[in-house]
């Protein structure tokens, strides 16, 4: 008998997990792993992560909100740069991929 069953945490296995992502270098690690993996992944893929979900011009909200999270947040590099990005596409109307746009929507969510 073999089937293939997904496997999941019990409520011991995702207790301990929550008390091991409050430790900041454990959650950094894991985080780390996770992004590790990921890279893996899109290296061996033959899918085109660029051109997927195409481009999009920005609207006039994502770029007062682009200008608003360069002035005010501390940014990491891809977010500054997805703002920038916003910004540019907003004001020479010009479609910029829609990662950029996706990042800056997650920012606008969060604040």
């Amino acid at each position: 008998m073999s089937y293939s069953k997904k496997w999941r945490p019990n409520a011991t296995q995702r207790r301990e997990f929550a008390q091991r992502m409050q430790d900041p270098t454990a959650r950094e690690e894991y985080e780390q792993r996770k992004r590790e993996k990921a890279e893996r992944r899109r290296k061996e893929s033959k899918f085109d992560y660029y051109s997927a979900g195409g481009n999009y011009t920005p609207t006039e909200s994502q770029n007062s909100w682009a200008f608003h999270f360069l002035r005010t947040d501390n940014l990491t590099p891809e977010q500054e740069e997805a703002c920038n990005q916003v910004i540019y596409g907003y004001t020479c109307k010009e479609a910029v991929h829609h990662d950029y746009i996706h990042i800056v929507n997650e920012l606008i969510r969060k604040s």
